[in-house]
């Protein structure tokens, strides 16, 4: 991912703030935990300023600063009964205008020591008395999501998307991305970044395609960019053309 994004903004690599290796190691001691490896070198890379990067969200504060400070809040509050060791705080909301503040979470628990679910937990509302919310993503798919889309798929002219999927039968998102990209692979697309479970993202000449896998609705998204309009065109009616039950949603389509 970073060599993706040397070769996109040379110079953003210049202007973030990792975090030393002591100071994450002394967090997460200090919590009692293990940290997944993909977070870990997050944080090394750009937990200290990301230059307006917000992989979690444009109001979430994902600072090493904001969650060393929440860490402390949740250690002096004894109402919180979160299970010990269980969800470590990733992104902070700081829009206070909203109704409910939803933070991000680790799930720890159902972590392999490389990457770990995403939840949110409303902030100010003790464990007992919520359920986390499932994001349908690992840290490490909403990551190669948004660098793709920030350093990439945003920048095009034109942009699509292009849907399969959603009748929330048991790993029909799964199977509806191992459609596409054998489809895509065949039109000669490639990944430029790891392929995730749930996260594709690939590239032919002009075209940039994203496919996310939604599993609370079992929903393949597949948002594609390009410059070219004609591209993007043509690669939408092969899509749709090519994968059964293939549907281009209803509303605006160039979206950040």
């Amino acid at each position: 991912m970073i060599e993706f994004i040397r070769q996109r903004d040379p110079a953003f690599l210049s202007q973030v703030e990792g975090m030393p290796d002591a100071a994450i190691s002394a967090l997460a001691a200090d919590r009692g935990v293990t940290l997944p490896a993909t977070y870990v070198e997050f944080l090394r890379r750009m937990g200290g300023h990301s230059h307006g990067y917000t992989p979690f969200g444009a109001t979430q504060d994902h600072g090493f600063a904001a969650i060393a400070e929440r860490l402390e809040a949740e250690r002096l509050d004894d109402k919180d009964d979160a299970p010990p060791g269980r969800f470590f705080p990733v992104a902070i909301e700081t829009d206070l205008s909203l109704v409910a503040l939803y933070d991000h979470y680790l799930d720890l628990q159902r972590g392999d020591g490389d990457d770990a679910p995403l939840v949110t937990l409303e902030q100010g509302v003790p464990f007992r008395w919520q359920t986390p919310d499932e994001t349908g993503e690992t840290c490490g798919e909403r990551i190669a999501a948004s660098v793709f889309n920030h350093f990439e798929l945003r920048l095009r002219a034109n942009r699509d998307v292009v849907a399969l999927g959603g009748a929330l039968q048991a790993g029909q998102g799964r199977a509806a991305l191992q459609q596409a990209l054998a489809l895509l692979q065949r039109a000669g697309f490639a990944p430029v970044l790891p392929l995730l479970g749930r996260v594709a993202c690939l590239q032919a000449g002009p075209l940039s395609v994203l496919a996310k896998v939604n599993e609370n609705y079992e929903l393949l998204t597949l948002r594609i960019g390009s410059d070219d309009a004609l591209a993007v065109k043509e690669l939408v009616s092969q899509l749709l053309a090519g994968l059964p039950g293939a549907r281009r949603p209803a509303g605006p389509r160039n979206l950040d």
